[in-house]
């Protein structure tokens, strides 16, 4: 079977379409070498555990024990107690264990309580030390179990999770949960018991995650079903003449772990029948698996049906049922549907518009941050960015953003931070852009159209429009054969005075656009009667 490397890298693009992950809230500081102390201790006795020669047959025990906790964990009833003394007794170092038996004790025994509720925090030193839950620094969880538990402990409900591997972690889990709110988190973990987990494998000297994960599929373990049945469809593509046998069977699991209460499954299967588009595909099915996943918390699945019922697959009539399931996951700080949201009310309603932009910049990161910063430079309407917004398009722009760069210049241009006109900063900061990459066509392209056409006398430089679209004509070609870019050169030479050049190169954009027939062609014919009348752009811009 094939390495699970790269599982989590299509997974999240393909089949997740997206899904971010985030960290929970973060822990409460404490004392750096009090932690160092809880690692080191918790690690020697998962190092000791593993030396165990029943070790796998103590995992197997613990997964059944872990699984009845769960779902009696937000009831009142005592069999926690036994499941939790279970546990604990086949591993000492159980999360899960230690966690089921501090809740019941509170009130029964709370000297015990107090105990484990010690082990608790030992243990969640030990899962966050120098990690931060991303596919890069997974926290550490001996079992998943122990990871569900470190989740509930933080105050999320595990709404799914599955297997898979990231180089440097021969085994790790993806677990996504929600709080009380709704709102989702989605992080990973390190599973400590790998090495012991091969011993369920006909080779374990040589197992591999993907060896591990095909058996406790088999064992009934729901997150290595999943794992599995996602990876068998993605080996698909890979095996001509065995394709359909392979998803038949990727389906099959997927459509077994569905009984569960994993949100994954069903929305994984619904995503590969959308993206698959097959003649025969059953709308409703789709619909049935995205409402199942719903009701199971996960707000992934309101973006994904809300892009259905948008696209009009349910009906033209049906679309304002997609902008109320988007609404609903964005009440639920769902970034993406916040995202649609801004761009579906961006042209009518753009006051709204910024607003999700605005919800979706405070969620993410990079992305959702230069959206919305480029938003804001960009509307004809006045904005100004708050000195957090402005923090995210300073912090970006110093390490090195070539658009967080672009943006900034325009902000000092219009002043769209505390009313702040600075062209001696906007200047910089678009040199500063040009000079990271000068053969980035859609960069280059807007700062030399600013600089050369632009109603700020103060900010016009034609010398070094020309400057900029000289260069990156001379070095990208694919820039050389387009009608847009063309069309800012000539007005770079006409804003110089030289409109026989201007001419010359407003001809060619023309003939440009019409080969490609361009719809904009109307537009270029103006500029170039311009330039015949000896006439330079001058617009309102930036």
């Amino acid at each position: 079977m094939r390495r699970f490397t790269s599982l989590f890298a299509p997974f999240l693009a393909c089949f997740l379409c997206g899904c971010a992950s985030y960290a929970l809230n973060e822990l409460a500081p404490i004392e750096h070498s009090a932690q160092i102390q809880d690692f080191e201790l918790v690690q020697e006795h998962i190092d000791a555990f593993l030396t165990l020669p029943d070790a796998v047959t103590r995992l197997e025990a613990m997964r059944g024990y872990a699984i009845e906790a769960a779902m009696l964990f937000k009831t009142e009833s005592f069999r926690v107690a036994p499941l939790g003394t279970a546990l604990v007794t086949n591993f000492d170092a159980s999360l899960a264990g230690h966690l089921a038996l501090s809740k019941i004790y509170t009130t029964l025994e709370p000297d015990a309580a107090l105990t484990h509720a010690a082990w608790v925090e030992r243990l969640k030193n030990h899962a966050t030390f120098g990690r931060d839950g991303s596919l890069q620094k997974p926290y550490r969880a001996f079992t998943l179990a122990d990871a569900h538990a470190f989740t509930v402990e933080r105050g999320q409900t595990v709404i799914g999770s599955m297997y898979g591997e990231a180089d440097p972690y021969p085994m790790v889990a993806y677990v996504i949960s929600r709080n009380d709110e709704g709102h989702i988190s989605k992080v990973y973990f390190e599973i400590m018991a790998f090495e012991r987990w091969r011993d369920l494998t006909a080779d374990p000297q040589n197992a591999i995650a993907g060896d591990v994960i095909r058996e406790m599929a088999k064992k009934g373990d729901n997150s290595a079903q999943v794992a599995y049945g996602l990876n068998l469809i993605e080996l698909a593509a890979k095996h001509e003449g065995r394709g359909d046998d392979l998803v038949a069977t990727g389906k099959q699991w997927l459509r077994r772990a569905s009984s569960s209460e994993n949100a994954l499954p069903p929305y994984l299967l619904a995503n590969y029948e959308v993206a698959q588009r097959s003649d025969g595909i059953s709308w409703e099915r789709v619909k049935q698996r995205y409402e199942r996943a719903m009701k199971l918390g996960l707000t992934d699945a309101n973006y994904q049906l809300a892009r259905l019922y948008i696209e009009g697959v349910f009906g033209q009539n049906a679309q304002a049922q997609g902008v109320t399931l988007l609404q609903q996951a964005a009440e639920k700080n769902d970034i993406n549907s916040a995202t649609t949201l801004g761009r579906i009310f961006l042209r009518d309603d753009p006051e709204r518009a910024l607003g999700y932009f605005r919800q979706a910049a405070e969620l993410g990161k990079e992305q959702q941050r230069l959206r919305y910063i480029r938003t804001i430079a960009r509307a004809r309407e006045s904005h100004r960015l708050a000195p957090n917004e402005f923090q995210w398009a300073l912090d970006l722009a110093e390490t090195g953003n070539q658009e967080a760069m672009l943006l900034l210049g325009t902000v000092y241009a219009r002043g769209l931070f505390e009313d702040e006109i600075n062209l001696r900063k906007a200047r910089k900061w678009y040199r500063k852009s040009v000079q990271v990459e000068p053969s980035n066509g859609l960069t280059v392209n807007e700062i030399s159209w600013i600089l050369a056409t632009t109603n700020i006398k103060r900010l016009r430089d034609p010398s070094l429009a020309i400057k900029y679209m000289d260069n990156l004509m001379a070095i990208n070609d694919e820039a050389r054969g387009s009608a847009q870019f063309v069309d800012t050169w000539a007005a770079a030479y006409a804003s110089a005075g030289d409109f026989q050049r201007a001419i010359e190169l407003m001809e060619e954009a023309v003939e440009l656009a019409s080969r490609s027939q361009e719809d904009y062609e109307y537009l270029l014919r103006a500029h170039l009667k311009h330039y015949q009348d000896k006439k330079a752009i001058i617009e309102e811009v930036p």
